[in-house]
């Protein structure tokens, strides 16, 4: 995601005591802005194990900063347990598990089905399958759906643009007023 978002990103060494205060402070610190901390596999456990340390959710509370979790699943069983594991581990926050029509869908799998059905989670989000021609495009780091939609689609083949709003549509019918204050949270 850093590639795609230079000027904004900070990429840190979760493994450096520093650079776990610096995650958890900025936040405090700055809380007029969203943040997100895209995390691999094997550093879920340890950032949540911080984030219960510092409780981090009363201190987010009190600095007025609403706490949501998304969770990217996969096609996997593994995946599936692993975002009943962050639910669990993110317990004072929201938790959003998100499909991607995509990879397939896991719970076409009967024990995937029953797992997923157990995850405590606010709501869910599904991404809808793209053609090939439209994850290229949006694939493009000069690509942006906010540029798209101001343009209203200018520039871009028929096809391409009935396609991404469709999408953008199908994203935003997904939206929940309730969630972190906002009108439109996704």
């Amino acid at each position: 995601m850093a590639g795609y978002f230079p000027a904004s990103s900070r990429i840190i060494d979760f493994s450096r005591t520093g650079d776990q205060v610096l995650v958890f402070d900025t936040m405090v610190d700055e809380p007029d802005h969203d943040y997100v901390i895209d995390l691999q596999d094997n550093l879920l456990k340890p950032f949540f194990n911080i984030y219960h340390d510092i409780a981090f959710d009363a201190g987010a509370a009190a600095a007025g900063i609403t706490v949501s979790v998304y969770f990217m699943l996969d096609r996997t069983l593994t995946s599936v347990r692993a975002a009943a594991e962050v639910s669990r581990l993110a317990a004072g926050a929201s938790f959003i598990p998100v499909r991607n029509e995509a990879i397939g869908n896991i719970l076409a799998i009967p024990e995937g089905a029953r797992l997923y059905e157990g995850i405590r989670k606010n709501r869910e989000i599904m991404l809808p399958r793209l053609s090939i021609d439209a994850l290229n495009l949006i694939d493009d780091p000069q690509f942006s759906f906010s540029g798209f939609v101001a343009r209203n689609g200018e520039g871009y083949p028929l096809e391409l643009k009935i396609e991404l709003f469709q999408f953008l549509e199908t994203i935003y019918n997904q939206r929940r007023a309730d969630e972190a204050g906002g009108p439109v949270t996704l």
